[in-house]
């Protein structure tokens, strides 16, 4: 037994416990941290379908991505229309160019997929507190129709590869960037009563960030840097996909050649309520019994999963899909598995870990789709939005280039 703890001491390295360590702090290159606000273009006043763009041009400063929202005062038209809850959800589209105009990343039907986040991973206590209040959730008890006509204003994170990335933006060596926001119709953002038009309006609009300046011999070394082998970010995005579902034994087909699909979330909405203003268009029905995914032939996972009585085999992988953060105030019993509403998703993680990158390749390089094995008991008349997210890497050339993997 001696022998056993001697061999397994050897492999480790010899050090004293933090607690126990006097090293001095490190001098931090950070000469000012300040928060800068880039207006939109145009307005002054925005409505349904119009686009919104703001430039965010290059200079020496360092973006924390971690403090920069999107800032705007918002309100409905009329006292018997009411914003859906989550205040993104007036964004439908996201799309992020170059200086040039090249099209760096595309985030379709935004407001449906990060509907889908806030109802997984959002609690009730959250969206009552003030941090609620300013990202458009209702607190419990709420007139949601006296809240959405007075005008408010909002703040939300920008949820993009390059915008919400884990490191700080060098603002200089992307040569300026412009993001682009297109409103959604009224329809998809808002719900009425009384047979009222769904409409609002957006003002004030800006990006409101925390910018970091360097002091000269760092911004020097950087520069050196970049002249010598350029930029490169890595961060995670996603692809959208409409399929229809109106067979209740159906493969459906997800034709998405990513190099590095890491997961994918699929959620149903019923037709009906979709064309139906009184109602919320982000509701989701469940009518499926089971699913399964195949990726290039291979099972994931390799027996269905089925979505009875209180559809908990589906409840643990979505858990697994977000990595176990599932709190949301939309996951109740009686919503989850409502037949008709409710916050029903199916969710599935295929990176083998959430610390390495290790997305599947196969379709991409077999040139395959990937499928969803669907069963229902009923006829289903749904519409399915399927979201495969990816990883993708920015290169930032010297020359002015830049090479875009995912």
């Amino acid at each position: 037994m001696s022998s056993t703890n001697a061999q397994f001491s050897q492999v480790l390295s010899k050090t004293l416990p933090p607690e126990m360590l006097f090293n001095l702090p490190k001098e931090s290159v950070y000469a000012e941290r300040q928060t800068v606000q880039f207006t939109a273009q145009g307005g002054p006043e925005f409505a349904p379908g119009n686009s919104i763009s703001v430039l965010l041009p290059p200079r020496n400063d360092m973006m924390d991505t971690h403090c920069t929202f999107l800032q705007f005062l918002a309100k409905t038209t009329d006292a018997n229309v009411a914003f859906c809850n989550g205040i993104f959800s007036v964004i439908d589209r996201v799309r992020i160019y170059s200086a040039s105009g090249a099209l760096l990343e595309e985030l379709p039907y935004y407001n449906l997929r990060q509907r889908i986040e806030a109802d997984v991973t959002v609690p009730q206590y959250l969206k009552d507190l003030c941090l609620g209040v300013a990202q458009g959730y209702f607190a419990s008890g709420a007139d949601k129709f006296a809240v959405s006509s007075g005008l408010h204003r909002y703040m939300l994170p920008i949820k993009s590869a390059l915008l919400a990335n884990q490191k700080h933006l060098p603002m200089k060596y992307t040569g300026g960037i412009r993001v682009e926001f297109t409103l959604a119709p009224g329809s998809d953002a808002c719900v009425v009563k009384n047979n009222a038009i769904p409409g609002y309006t957006v003002k004030d609009v800006c990006i409101v960030s925390d910018l970091i300046k360097l002091n000269d011999q760092q911004i020097a070394v950087m520069d050196a840097a970049f002249k010598k082998q350029g930029l490169k970010l890595f961060g995670t995005t996603y692809n959208h996909h409409f399929l229809n579902y109106s067979v209740p034994n159906s493969t459906l087909n997800i034709s998405d050649r990513s190099a590095s699909q890491k997961d994918i979330l699929l959620l149903f909405r019923n037709n009906a309520v979709l064309n139906d203003n009184a109602k919320d268009s982000f509701l989701r029905a469940k009518t499926i019994t089971s699913y399964q995914f195949s990726v290039a032939g291979r099972l994931f996972p390799q027996r269905p999963i089925r979505c009875d009585n209180y559809a908990s085999e589906a409840f643990v992988e979505l858990t697994n899909a977000f990595h176990g953060h599932i709190i949301g105030a939309g996951l109740t019993v009686d919503k989850f598995n409502a037949p008709a509403k409710g916050t029903f998703v199916v969710g599935r993680d295929l990176e083998s870990s959430c610390a390495v990158v290790s997305g599947d390749k196969s379709c991409k390089s077999q040139a395959v789709d990937m499928q969803v094995i669907l069963t229902s008991s009923v006829a289903p008349n749904q519409r399915v939005d399927a979201f495969i997210g990816i990883n993708v890497v920015y290169e930032f050339l010297p020359t002015g280039e830049i090479n875009i993997y995912k």
